[in-house]
């Protein structure tokens, strides 16, 4: 019997996002209900040209997230803006390091553990003197790192390039699906993930096994209540669905 079999997943990613994670989920015999909580557009404005215009004033990109090198790219395009060629890019994960090879660049530096506050204590540690930091980010990003680079009075830019949108057309069906007991797990690959769901359904599903990609992800369901919190040893969807695998398999046996 495959390790997932008929056990009914919850994916909240986007579609494009979600698709692969799906086909995996599928191929161990679990049943999908894809609701997707967020979707992304491109933040612009007069600001974000003046500063694009200037990148060759900042000796770093900091980026922490897939969708921050899309839509970075994005407006780079927008005002024909050629990236520097001494610019460094500081990214996290392996997701965003391959979308920015697909732009036909390299990462300068990446954190040995995929969440904001290592990355900015190791990265600090190794560049004491960074120069200054264009911050990359998302609407909905937390602030750990733009509070890390004031305390340490580093100079930095924050830069919002996308705006992170709650999908509430699919609040009914996944009311549905919780009140109705049709989950036997819940995915979550970010903190704004888990705070879409929480506030569509309330304190509902709180006790649901609950996986996510990584502790940033992790502490934000604690957050919210959630009981049974499993993260896998390292941040990626492989990693995620081996650890709902090996739960289902051995303590989550029903």
């Amino acid at each position: 019997m495959q390790p997932l079999q008929g056990k009914r997943i919850l994916v909240t990613r986007g579609q494009s996002q979600a698709r692969s994670f799906i086909e995996r989920i599928e191929a161990e015999g679990g049943v999908v209900y894809h609701a997707p909580l967020l979707s992304f557009q491109l933040n612009d404005s007069e600001s974000h040209q003046e500063v694009l215009t200037r990148l060759h004033d900042y000796s770093w990109v900091f980026i922490t997230s897939a969708n921050g090198v899309k839509f970075f790219f994005e407006l780079l395009k927008k005002y024909s803006v050629k990236v520097p060629p001494h610019l460094k890019f500081a990214i996290i994960g392996s997701k965003t390091e391959k979308r920015l090879n697909d732009f036909g660049f390299q990462a300068d530096f990446i954190p040995s553990k995929y969440h904001a506050s290592s990355m900015g204590e190791e990265f600090l540690e190794k560049k004491p003197l960074p120069g200054p930091i264009l911050y990359i980010r998302g609407s909905r990003s937390r602030d750990a790192l733009p509070r890390m680079f004031a305390d340490k009075s580093v100079f930095f830019h924050s830069m919002t390039v996308y705006d992170t949108l709650l999908l509430e057309d699919k609040k009914p069906e996944l009311l549905t699906w919780i009140q109705e007991g049709k989950i036997d797990a819940l995915t979550f690959t970010s903190p704004s993930t888990v705070r879409a769901f929480v506030s569509m359904v309330k304190d509902q599903g709180a006790g649901i096994p609950c996986f996510c990609i990584g502790p940033t992800t992790a502490n934000e369901a604690e957050k919210c209540g959630f009981t049974n919190i499993h993260v896998p040893e390292q941040f990626t969807i492989p990693h995620l669905l081996k650890q709902m695998t090996y739960y289902f398999s051995n303590e989550g046996k029903r």
